[in-house]
């Protein structure tokens, strides 16, 4: 019986043009019409919405038809059930030519909604809603660049103030899916990607200065998977990247905007010590210095093995870096250089400043352990001592412990390691030390700690 009734009803949908609107209707003036064809529309927006409500889409059809065709700027309402109308008799039809008629129906409903209601809706919201109706209906049949069309226009429009946020994530999926059909589209997708990543970056700081954490934190996985999405699609490897920013950097040398862009991509694959993103970091530093061209010129020193300047760099791009984090693993990058020249003292110092930006780097206090014990045998005359050596370190490895339980692991083994090491209680009876008296490690070192045996 439904059927039938469905059936019944396709030669009443069939007759609801495109551009459906009574002649003489005036949508700015009176919305609803005139006279008798107000009254007719307020009782089938009425009637309409009951229906919808209910999810009595059949019925809900009829008097739908009637607000579309004769008073179609009288309620976003219009808009907001026709999609589900139409997706009802869509999920009902078997004939392909009538599933045809509604999918394209619903498409054109979206269109009619941005001429009647742009004002109460972005136009990119509208494309992203009538994009998600058209994955929904086409299923596994979908054709990537009709979304493609849709969310590209959508997010050209609204650049970081796209709603829904999940756009982003859609539109990268068409692009990505286009560029695996067919290569020739590799330079577009990486341009998108881009392109996103830096309106994703953006909406995250909005929501950010909004106290919206919830909105960052879901920009933040919505950015996390576009990003993988580029990693593994064998577009953006460093010989690709490479090759593509290849003739274009040198051209766009006075442009920052594109420099830091270059200088992200690189980064983003790994690509942060080759010739082209140090030539990128130049220019960029000599623009506007940052904390990404400083930490490119810090990798070129270090590959040309001027140390003293990439500690100058390493130590700007810290300094210039707003994420705390970010500027506390480049100290330590630079304390990873010093400890494997063996110069001890500068790695500690770099550690610690390290520890300045983020005090509950745990990696820094588990360098710092490791360089003390790595002296052990050189701090003391005497190489009984050595093992007093190690209860520095493993105070360093306690506290790393403490203020980083990421690293507990790492440093309990470490610890069981190093207090095998420590003073013998006889030895320590023959020098005169005994358990819980403070002892001053002398050397580089310069510190007092407690005397622990074993």
């Amino acid at each position: 019986m439904r059927k039938l009734l469905l059936s019944g009803l396709i030669a009443i949908v069939g007759v609801v043009a495109a551009s459906a609107q009574k002649p003489g209707y005036d949508p700015v003036k009176a919305p609803y019409g005139h006279g008798q064809d107000s009254v007719d529309c307020r009782l089938n927006l009425s009637l309409m919405q009951t229906s919808a409500k209910a999810e009595d889409y059949t019925g809900a059809l009829k008097p739908w038809i009637s607000v579309y065709e004769n008073c179609p700027a009288s309620s976003k309402n219009i808009y907001i059930y026709g999609p589900r109308i139409f997706k009802a008799l869509y999920g009902a039809e078997t004939d392909a030519a009538k599933k045809k008629e509604y999918l394209d129906k619903v498409m054109e409903v979206y269109d009619a909604r941005m001429k009647y209601f742009s004002e109460d809706d972005a136009k990119g919201t509208i494309l992203a809603y009538k994009a998600y109706d058209y994955i929904e209906l086409m299923g596994e049949q979908t054709d990537q660049s009709v979304v493609y069309d849709m969310l590209n226009e959508a997010i050209g429009e609204m650049k970081d103030k796209m709603n829904p946020l999940d756009a982003y994530s859609y539109f990268m999926v068409a692009s990505v899916s286009e560029y695996l059909k067919d290569n020739s589209k590799k330079d577009r997708y990486i341009t998108d990607y881009f392109n996103v990543v830096g309106y994703v970056d953006q909406a995250i700081a909005n929501a950010r200065a909004a106290n919206d954490e919830s909105s960052a934190d879901y920009l933040g996985m919505v950015k996390e998977g576009i990003v993988k999405g580029f990693v593994n699609s064998g577009a953006g490897d460093c010989k690709t990247l490479t090759e593509y920013y290849a003739d274009k950097v040198e051209p766009n040398k006075g442009d920052k905007v594109f420099l830091n862009e270059v200088l992200d991509a690189l980064g983003s694959v790994g690509c942060s010590e080759t010739d082209l993103y140090f030539a990128a970091s130049e220019y960029l530093y000599k623009l506007e210095p940052s904390a990404g061209a400083a930490l490119g010129l810090a990798n070129k020193s270090l590959r040309d093995k001027d140390y003293e300047t990439a500690v100058k760099y390493y130590g700007d791009a810290a300094r210039m870096e707003t994420d705390k984090n970010k500027a506390s693993d480049y100290m330590m990058q630079l304390a990873g250089i010093f400890s494997n020249q063996r110069n001890f003292a500068r790695a500690r110092q770099a550690a610690y400043d390290a520890l300045e930006y983020n005090p509950n780097n745990g990696d820094a206090y588990i360098l710092i352990g490791q360089l003390y014990a790595s002296s052990a045998g050189n701090i003391f005359p005497e190489p009984e001592k050595a093992g007093l050596v190690y209860l520095a370190a493993v105070d360093k490895l306690q506290k790393a412990r403490s203020v980083d339980p990421s690293v507990a692991s790492e440093a309990n083994s470490l610890i069981n390691r190093y207090s095998a090491a420590f003073m013998d209680t006889e030895t320590a009876f023959m020098m005169g030390i005994k358990a819980g008296e403070s002892v001053f490690i002398p050397g580089w070192i310069g510190e007092t700690t407690t005397v622990r045996l074993r």
